[in-house]
């Protein structure tokens, strides 16, 4: 065998170790040239004085560059933007930009240049699939107190569902790293082997040297999602399941020892599980993925509850279900639809509030933004029926999930008026008879009415009120104009 000198080892070593360097940091210069620095210049609306300008303030986060010409980010970096400016690296002029498309419940936006020729010699960032446990990645981003781009280098440390703090309902599959996930990081590429493995998001303040990034399946739900110019968001199966790890529970649904899964204990109206399955069914099987009896399946190595698989798969897809009904297997084909059990819990963004007014009384619909003008505490301090309407009863009674109320939030006050302080944050039943779900019943309960008096009923103890319609009609347009409210309604 030829041998080559020592000497000449150690030259061909070096120059293989300059090679390696000199890639490298070509591979980081590449990926730096493609991570933008995001400013957010937004407008806050309040539903306790949903008819005047918002709260104005400024955030800032990251974002890189992917394919169409297209950036993105995290929607929580955009929600609310009155002005975007997107800075490139090593050039300090900003770029107007603006939303294409954004999930709210995903944390996830993508963005456009108003001169997109900016980005013609900007490479995009290629995508992989999740990264392994116990495997490096690297954040890029610009975290605040800083102008320059960041890396840190962190290590998968865990993959599972989390929740999403932007949307603060529901969960999603995360991944954690021991790299730290400070604020202006958000919206940053993770990158693995030159290519992007999900975008930062969130920390944990309670935990140093922690954060968690959204990995591909739900990234590339959400590309594929909005192909077509709109986002439709995830599907929901629609149904309560209960764990069946007790065998004397196994043995009285009718299981063999070898059959394990889950019994279905209720299914929500109007979704697809309601269209197929039914309550005492065992669901073996997800697209194939056995069902534990605790609910969960292998997915890629990974101990994931059943549903989360229904987040890989798009509104209108159809999921095939192993079941066992009345001891006898068989196949079912279940919808997935665009069906959101959850919606009167979540935080909203991009959205203006709506409101009606009538005699200094401000309704609103009752939903979380509401809740929270109680107090920063509202889940200990708001009325509990309020609680329990918005928030529980959905989840216990089924076929409330999808039921409106309208509340009393604040009593413009006026001597027309001033008895009806003792009902704010009470749910409107009806007014005048009419029955009331939306501010637009209500508005034509009041504007509808001919009797001398309106009555309002309210749903908690059968409490009234009764205004003279006159007064109140006379009054209306006086407390519109001493509150310098422009419009008496936005529904």
């Amino acid at each position: 065998m030829m041998t080559l000198p020592h000497r000449k080892l150690r030259f061909t070593a070096a120059l293989t170790l300059l090679l390696m360097v000199h890639l490298s940091a070509q591979a980081q210069v590449a990926i730096e040239d493609s991570v933008v620095k995001i400013v957010n210049q937004y407008n806050k609306f309040s539903w306790y004085t949903p008819w005047a300008s918002g709260a104005t303030g400024k955030g800032t986060g990251s974002g890189f560059v992917i394919d169409g010409k297209r950036i993105m980010t995290n929607a929580h970096v955009v929600s609310d933007s009155a002005l975007l400016l997107v800075y490139f690296y090593n050039d300090p002029t900003p770029y107007p930009a603006r939303v294409m498309m954004i999930g709210h419940d995903c944390d996830l936006a993508v963005l456009e240049l108003t001169d997109p020729s900016r980005l013609d010699t900007v490479p995009a960032l290629q995508m992989k699939g999740l990264p392994a446990l116990r495997s490096r990645v690297v954040t890029y981003g610009y975290p605040t107190g800083g102008q320059l781009i960041s890396s840190t280098v962190g290590v998968v440390s865990r993959i599972e569902p989390q929740t999403y703090v932007h949307a603060g309902v529901g969960q999603f599959l995360a991944v954690q790293t021991d790299a730290a996930i400070n604020p202006g990081n958000s919206g940053g590429p993770v990158i693995q082997d030159n290519k992007v493995v999900g975008v930062a998001f969130q920390g944990n303040s309670n935990l140093e040297n922690m954060g968690f990034f959204i990995p591909m399946p739900i990234i590339e739900h959400f590309l594929t999602d909005i192909k077509d110019g709109t986002y439709d968001g995830f599907p929901a199966l629609g149904l309560f399941s209960a764990n069946l790890e007790n065998p004397a529970a196994r043995a009285y649904a009718g299981m063999k020892e070898n059959q394990t899964g889950v019994r279905v204990e209720n299914t929500m109206r109007g979704s697809g599980a309601d269209a197929v399955l039914k309550k005492g069914d065992i669901i073996t099987a997800f697209e194939g993925y056995p069902v534990a009896n605790d609910g969960s399946v292998n997915w890629n190595g990974l101990r994931l509850n059943y549903g989360f698989l229904g987040d890989f798969r798009q509104i209108g897809d159809y999921v095939e279900l192993d079941i066992i009904r009345n001891g006898e297997p068989k196949k079912v084909q279940l919808e997935l639809k665009g069906f959101n059990p959850t919606r009167n819990q979540s935080n909203l963004y991009d959205v203006l509030p709506k409101y009606y007014i009538y005699a200094g009384l401000v309704y609103a619909p009752l939903n979380l933004e509401v809740l929270k003008t109680y107090s920063n505490n509202w889940i200990a301090d708001a009325p509990q029926e309020l609680v329990y309407e918005s928030i529980f009863r959905p989840l216990i009674e089924h076929d409330f999930f999808d039921t409106d109320w309208v509340i009393q939030i604040r009593r413009l006050d006026h001597e027309v008026n001033v008895e009806e302080s003792q009902y704010l944050y009470s749910i409107v039943e009806s007014v005048n008879g009419v029955p009331v779900h939306t501010l637009e019943d209500l508005a034509k309960a009041f504007e509808e009415n001919t009797a001398d008096q309106h009555i309002i009923q309210y749903q908690q103890g059968n409490r009234i009120t009764v205004l003279d319609r006159k007064k109140a009609d006379a009054a209306h347009p006086k407390i519109l104009e001493s509150y310098a409210i422009p419009k008496d309604r936005r529904l």
